[in-house]
């Protein structure tokens, strides 16, 4: 019996109307394989009080489009996790403010399946359902060579419909082909009611304490804010922090900012890992995605940065190339006391700083440089990640 093909005493098919009788509603993004998961939920009746959206972004440009960036890999965890919350995120808009956010589901999944040629990576798939508490991430390694496509893409289709039955409080489905030689490994994320609150844009901060907990009110007022994705921290952003702090003759604070405004927002997992790195300082985790936002959070701090960020902060683009919406911008964070400290870095064109940047006339003395010889590491996060250090 294949997945598409679900008379009403098949298990699968009882799964799904399961799920049609809760009252989930889920966005689904489905690349690589298991797109028949959206035929079979289709093809239950019942399927419009559940599937909001199904999509299938095949080509890498079609993926890169539905993320917003183009991902390192496009059968990985990251990408997974960056296709749930972007599901997640469609869910909530094809939804509507009158539906509950607890009864939305995104479900992301990529896959490398067999192909007509010889494959040399392993067989796989990643899924990922997020909501608006948790994040749930399984990886299914299937033994090589044992299956036809089909078989493979029925096992993933079965699988996804697994996990949405399980996310929405439903019996999951009992007839999972899983062989001896397959591995399936699956983890789950709940978010602490404070994260919850800030990822869900109803707090705008909240503080990772040093002793893993959390707390919506700081520890401290901070002169200074240093902002990053930290994936991973290192120590470019010890010695930036601590340069920084002499500066400027004050504490500085980690900020993490859980929705980005070019990125697609961190999964609660994502979150997670990357803060618990920070042990020796409180780290604000925000929803503030654009620096008047931050502004509004930490007003009269100094927000420490790259040159690479302090040109984004500039870029015509994230003002709808409206010069108007710029000049307001900065004119809004310089009314809230704050300015801009910004450290030289390393790209392909050599080292850049303060000086290459085409600051607006009117507001130059917003930003203020660190000098080469105060602080300069050519670490970067992105070349540490492809190397495959974690420091």
């Amino acid at each position: 019996m294949t997945a598409a093909s679900t008379p009403s005493n098949d298990p699968l098919h009882q799964t799904i109307s399961a799920i049609h009788d809760s009252p989930t509603r889920v966005a689904l993004a489905i690349t690589g394989g298991g797109s028949g998961a959206l035929t079979s939920l289709l093809a239950v009746p019942g399927a419009s009080r559940t599937v909001l959206e199904g999509q299938v972004p095949y080509a890498a440009s079609a993926l890169t489009d539905y993320l917003g960036n183009q991902p390192d890999r496009f059968c990985d965890d990251a990408t997974a996790l960056a296709m749930g919350v972007a599901a997640f995120q469609r869910a909530t808009i094809l939804a509507g403010d009158e539906t509950s956010r607890d009864t939305l589901l995104g479900l992301g999944a990529t896959a490398s399946l067999t192909t007509e040629r010889p494959k040399r990576g392993d067989h796989r798939a990643l899924i990922t359902v997020q909501t608006a508490s948790s994040t749930t991430l399984a990886r299914l390694d299937l033994a090589k060579d044992a299956r036809t496509r089909a078989e493979e893409e029925n096992l993933v289709t079965q699988l996804v419909i697994d996990m949405v039955a399980r996310a929405a409080g439903v019996p999951p489905f009992s007839g999972l082909s899983l062989s001896d030689n397959d591995n399936l490994e699956t983890r789950q994320t709940v978010a602490s009611p404070e994260l919850a609150a800030v990822w869900n844009q109803q707090h705008p901060i909240a503080w990772s304490l040093v002793d893993g907990g959390w707390s919506l009110e700081p520890t401290s007022c901070p002169v200074g804010v240093l902002s990053g994705s930290f994936a991973p921290r290192h120590r470019g952003h010890v010695e930036l922090q601590q340069a920084a702090e002499s500066i400027l003759e004050g504490s500085v604070c980690y900020e993490l900012t859980a929705v980005n405004a070019d990125k697609p927002p961190l999964d609660f997992e994502t979150i997670e890992r990357r803060r618990e790195v920070f042990t020796d300082r409180p780290l604000a985790v925000t929803s503030a995605a654009t620096f008047v936002e931050k502004s509004q959070l930490f007003p009269g701090a100094t927000f420490v940065l790259g040159v690479d960020t302090a040109a984004r902060v500039i870029a015509p683009r994230f003002y709808d190339h409206d010069a108007d919406k710029l000049d307001s911008a900065l004119k809004t964070i310089r009314e809230n006391g704050c300015r801009f400290l910004v450290a030289g870095r390393l790209d392909d064109d050599g080292f850049q700083d303060l000086a290459c940047l085409d600051l607006p006339t009117q507001h130059r003395e917003l930003f203020s440089p660190i000098p080469a010889d105060v602080f300069r590491c050519d670490v970067s996060s992105t070349a540490i990640r492809n190397s495959g250090n974690t420091c």
